[in-house]
């Protein structure tokens, strides 16, 4: 495979951006970016799902799905006052709603490591933008792996801070209950620059002194995944950090219902209009049409149900630890071939 492109960052005049072969973008812009800011110097990507003033993002689909908005995003007007550089709209699955990273209209983002593998999804673009290094920093969202899973097929770092932490505002909803905007970046180091410009209402300056390993999900993964989650625990001891013992599948299974109850009867309500209108890819439409199933009082059972697990169950998850060691996936990185409807390696357990 070819080297990937590089995109200095320089206090100087910017390096001209590198040829987007890897189809991360919607569209290229050039912002400048400002001088003597904390993200002077940065390049960013933004999730094709942001409102800019004058522009209406396309949120995945063949045309912008609503006018023109009157104002930015307020993340976004953030990190532009930063001085953060704007290089380009990033490529999304359609509403932000399909994890592989596969677009009927504006094409799958090609994975810089491997073309025979996913890039991820649905945060497709941003993650690809940054992995090929078209892009220091990108925007994304993640409603139920959006952030995480193209971070890990890609080979970069992922940041899904609390909800609320990053403000939803002039963003394309999915599912209200769950949507969360966040961080890429190729190291932790980055996303700590990002970090300090939206500090948690609530935040907790203890140190991490103990890590709990989630033991009991390890002999379900990968033997490659496997290796990589008990290497990150063996790292962590060696740099003085104590490593405990937890169970969490318990957790995750109880999490499944609710979750998904929620991902699918209020994404159902949010693009009600779309699905009626016959704006959607066929698949699409039915699979978010399900939803409609789910009456509001089940609604309403889920998210009960999910804040006594996080009020009642989730100390009991940490185990007396500060922080959780888990993968983000049971299996490695999966091809396109098993991702795609219709491929002739195509799996729905795979994909799904």
């Amino acid at each position: 495979m070819a080297p990937l492109p590089s995109t200095a960052r320089d206090p100087g005049p910017r390096a001209v951006a590198a040829v987007d072969e890897f189809g991360a973008f919607v569209e290229r812009v050039d912002d400048g970016g400002a001088a003597n800011l904390p993200l002077s110097g940065f390049t960013l990507a933004v999730k094709d799902l942001v409102e800019v003033a004058g522009r209406a993002p396309t949120c995945g689909l063949a045309r912008a799905p609503g006018p023109l908005p009157a104002a930015t995003a307020p993340v976004l007007a953030r990190l532009l006052g930063a001085g953060a550089d704007l290089v380009g709209y990033a490529t999304t699955t359609p509403l932000a709603y399909e994890p592989s990273g596969g677009n009927p209209w504006q094409g799958r983002p090609r994975n810089p490591h491997s073309a025979a593998h996913i890039c991820g999804g649905s945060s497709s673009g941003s993650a690809v933008a940054v992995a090929a290094r078209l892009a220091d920093l990108a925007l994304g969202s993640d409603t139920a792996g959006s952030l995480r899973i193209p971070a890990q097929c890609c080979g970069v770092t992922a940041w899904k801070p609390t909800n609320g932490t990053v403000p939803l505002a002039g963003t394309m909803p999915l599912a209200p209950s769950l949507d969360t905007l966040g961080f890429l970046a190729r190291s932790a180091r980055d996303l700590l620059i990002l970090a300090a410009l939206f500090p948690p209402a609530d935040p907790d300056e203890r140190p991490i002194r103990t890590v709990a390993l989630a033991e009991d999900l390890v002999p379900s993964l990968h033997p490659t995944i496997a290796a990589a989650t008990t290497g990150a625990a063996a790292a962590l001891r060696e740099s003085g950090i104590a490593i405990a013992a937890t169970d969490l599948a318990p957790l995750l299974a109880a999490c499944d219902g609710p979750v998904l109850d929620l991902l699918q009867g209020e994404a159902a309500r949010v693009h009600r209009e779309a699905i009626a209108a016959g704006r959607l890819e066929p698949v699409l439409a039915a699979r978010l049409a399900k939803g409609n199933a789910i009456g509001e009082d089940r609604l309403a059972a889920a998210r009960t149900e999910l804040e006594r697990l996080r009020r009642d169950a989730l100390a009991a998850a940490f185990a007396g630890a500060d922080a959780i060691l888990l993968p983000v996936m049971r299996t490695t990185t999966p091809t396109v071939e098993a991702c795609e409807p219709g491929a002739p390696g195509f799996s729905g357990r795979t994909l799904y």
